[in-house]
């Protein structure tokens, strides 16, 4: 099985899950994977549009979440955006060089019972993430081919992160 490398934290009152991952790509290529439609199509799990006039992302085609417009939190290209989904806020935060990068991504909960289900997703998403930056076609998440999810969640639940949100589908 995958390493479960999503780490469950609480700020603030706020729970959150958090992923950090080191790819061999530069930083430029990174920020376009997590902040463009283009970039993010074939491992995000919706179909993103991003509108900077109006500060929103509109989210549609994930067959476990209906179509969504939503707030844009933080813009600082090319390193950090943040966008509310729901009750969540996911932000993606991009360090490195030309040669190396790192990609934080952090999934603020609006229900801390969603971690380990969001988790399992993330981790989903992240493992298509990396056949993109390595030059492939990811097939999504929502793919055949993609890492099983109920194992990665069965995993998350057994390193203790809180459980219990309803599980789409």
């Amino acid at each position: 099985m995958e390493e479960l490398d999503g780490q469950y934290s609480e700020e603030e009152g706020r729970a959150s899950v958090t992923f950090v991952r080191s790819y061999p790509v530069g930083t430029e290529k990174v920020w376009n994977a997590v902040s463009s439609a283009d970039g993010l199509d074939g491992w995000f799990p919706s179909a993103v549009a991003i509108d900077l006039s109006t500060h929103t992302v509109t989210l549609t085609g994930d067959p476990n979440m209906p179509p969504s417009s939503e707030r844009i939190t933080a813009w600082e290209p090319p390193k950090r955006w943040a966008f509310d989904w729901g009750e969540d806020t996911l932000e993606f935060l991009v360090q490195g060089s030309g040669t190396d990068a790192e990609l934080t991504l952090r999934n603020w909960l609006g229900d801390r019972t969603a971690a380990a289900r969001n988790a399992a997703g993330w981790h989903v998403c992240l493992a298509e993430l990396a056949v993109k930056l390595g030059g492939e076609e990811p097939g999504g998440p929502h793919s055949a081919g993609a890492l099983a999810w109920q194992p990665l969640y069965d995993g998350y639940i057994r390193e203790g992160l809180p459980f219990g949100a309803p599980i789409p589908g």
